[in-house]
């Protein structure tokens, strides 16, 4: 699980590499928005992303870099 709820803190966790974030528990929402403000990327798709800002930097870069079979159209 990327993000966990404890009596004292809430801690995110990168899907990718796992380094976490650990906050004071308190406002849930400020804290996901200092989240944000660091670059992390959290999105629900099927499920919840977590991404920290370096692990969603290489994901869009390898996103570039896909390449597609290129089709040729009718003349």
């Amino acid at each position: 699980m990327s993000f966990e709820e404890f009596p004292d803190c809430f801690i995110w966790q990168c899907d990718r590499c796992h380094l976490e974030a650990v906050f004071p528990r308190g406002n849930f929402w400020s804290a996901l928005a200092e989240l944000k403000g660091r670059g992390w990327q959290i999105t629900r798709l099927d499920d919840w992303v977590h991404r920290c800002a370096k692990c969603k930097k290489i994901v869009e870069a390898e996103i570039l870099n896909m390449t597609f079979p290129v089709r040729r159209v009718r003349e």
